[in-house]
């Protein structure tokens, strides 16, 4: 299990968060959701080692996160950045690679192979695997680092729990491969591993999560389950806008959508 306690930031002598309690567990997708500037990618930075709280602490499978060596944490836990660039003339299949680093020694293995070609099927670009990834648009190049980040964590920890972390996973992404993305997400969290990702759209969070989290000002102003956040009046406040909850068959909770009508 990740957990976070009494974490606090502040940049520039602006609070960006303060006294945020949050858990990652095994087998658990958790979204972070909340307005512009609720400090969702901020958090999302501090759980993933990326950054170090001003406050507060961070523990990894029951250790301080900040005692990992580099190339441990890399093989316990993987960060898909809202927007990654490359200006190398890299084929796809060797940028996912990229994600096996942490595993390697000396140079690729047959397995860093096999788990590189296995991360770009399961997001639909076997047929680009030797295409240059400069050449792909923007959707595609997403594909690709989220490829990369699944191949790095594709090495069972033997009794340890392995992290996903995802800051906006459907950027650019067509509604077909927004639902690819979630598909594999719920597949990753169901193989054991904690997910933690930074969503905007409120209700594809909360049919592809098992906890929600909300952020607003920097504070965790709701948290619960998919259900207990629908269900919430303090949502309008929020969000600042009136919403209408409206059922779908098929779907697990009532969808939100804006009520023009207020």
């Amino acid at each position: 299990m990740l957990e976070a306690r009494n974490i606090s930031l502040s940049l520039g002598g602006r609070q960006i968060l303060a006294e945020v309690d949050l858990r990652l567990e095994p087998g658990l997708v958790t979204s972070i959701m909340g307005p512009n500037g609720a400090g969702k990618t901020s958090l999302l930075r501090i759980l993933s080692g990326e950054w170090t709280a001003s406050e507060g602490s961070v523990t990894l499978n029951g250790q301080p996160l900040a005692q990992f060596p580099v190339r441990r944490l890399g093989q316990l836990r993987a960060y898909l950045h809202q927007e990654s660039s490359l200006s190398f003339a890299f084929t796809v299949l060797e940028v996912v690679l990229l994600g096996r680093s942490p595993h390697m020694r000396g140079g690729e293995r047959p397995e860093d192979y096999e788990a590189a070609r296995k991360a770009v099927r399961q997001v639909d670009l076997e047929d680009r695997e030797n295409d240059l990834y400069t050449s792909l648009s923007g959707g595609e190049k997403q594909r690709v680092h989220l490829a990369r980040v699944l191949a790095q964590l594709d090495e069972p920890a033997i009794g340890e729990a392995r992290y996903l972390f995802l800051d906006e996973p459907t950027n650019n992404l067509d509604l077909s491969h927004q639902r690819t993305i979630y598909r594999i997400v719920r597949e990753m969290a169901g193989a054991g591993l904690a997910v933690g990702m930074v969503v905007h759209d409120l209700n594809q969070a909360i049919q592809a999560s098992d906890r929600v989290v909300i952020l607003n000002l920097g504070r965790i102003a709701l948290a619960g389950t998919p259900e207990e956040i629908v269900a919430s009046p303090e949502l309008e406040g929020i969000f600042g806008v009136p919403l209408r909850r409206v059922e779908i068959p098929g779907a697990r909770c009532p969808y939100l959508v804006i009520d023009a009508g207020n």
